[in-house]
This record gives C-alpha cells, structure tokens and sequence, in this order.
C-alpha cells in the first residue's frame, strides 16, 4: 500500500496485511509511524517498489 495518510493509508494498509510506503509530504509532524518503507514523492516510492522485485 502506497499512501500520504498514515491512519487511512498505512494503518489501513497495515490491517490488510500489507506492506507498506508512507509518502511523507511533511503533514504528519512528530507522528511516530510503523511503515516499511518511508518516500518523499512519487517516483521515489516507485523506486522502493521497483528494487523490492
């Protein structure tokens, strides 16, 4: 699960069982977070999947 709402997003994804990328646009500060993997945009999400194959 790839998102930017760490409750909806990556709790949500986390839930369902699934891996997940929080895109951190600097809207969540001083949250503590459990994502697997943590992107500061698009593309470098993209490249987290892409080396994950």
């Amino acid at each position: 699960m790839v998102g930017d709402n760490l409750v909806a997003d990556i709790g949500g994804g986390q839930a369902a069982g699934l891996r997940t990328i929080w895109i951190d646009r600097g809207t969540w500060v001083g949250h503590d977070h459990s994502a697997d993997h943590v992107a500061t945009d698009v593309l470098q999400a993209m490249e987290i999947l892409h080396s994950e194959r």
